[in-house]
């Protein structure tokens, strides 16, 4: 519409009137032929041959203008046939009206083609923004899982005492109650060895060794069994192959303190359960448990925690289900260790 008033007011500057005798008619045909040639071209026919990706592209761009002038001086025509011929028989189609044709098919085409490039060029700009976005989002997700796994080590190392003062202090405790009683110089060692995982170094990825994980569960279970004279009713089982396997650190032992925490562990007809499978990369922890019937108050950590933290360092890679029925407690946790080592190269 704006192209026509243009058009209309350019014409009525230049010649000083606007109507004739068939003024709305010849305005109404011809830009009917006009308009649909520059959408066809510029958005249908022109963009289907142009991109096109092989060597005899420019030849089928000549060809296809060549039929599509051919088809608009047809359009053109029957257009001066309705408007003319028919209300006078005597009109006769000069040759000169051709030349005519070509300066607005050539108008009309050379727009059309230059919207084309415009679009084209505007998609393009469009979709470098658009990867260069995602190229930012994940530069700014990569540094937001470093961070986490520097805030994980740093409350890793938050949580540890002075290891030299530690340990003198429980070696001092073991050679004094070693003598009188062998079984609290265990459980003095067994602390000592619960301790001494705390202050294992990390790895680069923030990760410790799957086999160090498990002992460190494998301790604080025989512990809490020397805590409560090998009266708990808990059975724990560890199958596969371990070794190579990195993992985070805290997440499965999170989940064994909350067994301790909330099962009823005195059930010897329905003992409380632990069980790991390794198969591969693949990690399968299941915990089953009677729930304490006195309620125990929550810190808000536990499960929250752990998703947290599979959704971090495992995005896509795991499984984690649970749920309470009849007072037991099921808890499932597949993990793919292997898939977590690539999430942290990319």
């Amino acid at each position: 519409m704006l192209f026509i008033t243009y058009e209309v007011l350019l014409g009525f500057t230049a010649q000083g009137r606007v109507i004739s005798a068939f003024t709305f008619a010849e305005y109404a045909a011809h830009y009917a032929v006009n308009i649909c040639f520059f959408y066809v071209h510029g958005y249908l026919t022109y963009p289907l041959v142009a991109n096109r990706k092989t060597p005899g592209r420019y030849f089928l761009i000549l060809l296809l203008i060549a039929v599509e002038f051919v088809v608009y001086v047809g359009a053109m025509k029957f257009v001066a046939y309705l408007l003319y011929e028919i209300n006078d028989p005597k009109f006769i189609f000069l040759n000169v009206y051709y030349w005519g044709y070509l300066w607005r098919f050539i108008y009309f085409m050379l727009i059309g083609t230059a919207i084309y490039y415009t679009r084209t060029a505007f998609k393009h700009e469009t979709r470098i923004v658009i990867l260069e976005n995602e190229r930012i989002n994940n530069l700014l997700d990569q540094q937001l899982l470093e961070n986490k796994l520097i805030k994980s080590e740093n409350a890793w190392r938050q949580s540890q005492l002075n290891p030299h003062f530690l340990f003198n202090t429980l070696n001092l405790i073991y050679n004094k109650v070693s003598v009188l009683s062998p079984e609290i110089g265990d459980s003095i060692i067994k602390l000592s060895e619960i301790m001494r995982f705390s202050i294992t170094p990390l790895s680069n990825s923030g990760k410790i060794k799957l086999e160090d994980e498990i002992e460190h569960i494998r301790l604080f279970i025989n512990l809490n069994q020397l805590r409560f004279n090998d009266k708990l009713a808990l059975n724990f089982e560890v199958t596969g192959e371990e070794e190579g396997l990195m993992i985070n650190p805290l997440l499965l032992i999170t989940l064994v303190e909350n067994v301790f925490k909330y099962g009823d562990l005195y059930n010897q007809e329905d003992p409380a359960s632990i069980i790991i499978n390794i198969t591969g990369s693949i990690l399968s922890f299941n915990t089953r448990n009677h729930i304490k019937k006195r309620k125990v108050s929550s810190h808000g950590i536990g499960l929250a925690n752990v998703t947290e933290q599979l959704k971090t360092y495992y995005p896509n890679q795991f499984e984690f289900l649970y749920e309470e029925r009849d007072s037991v407690f099921d808890l499932s946790l597949t993990i793919n260790l292997a898939a977590d080592d690539q999430v942290l190269l990319n």
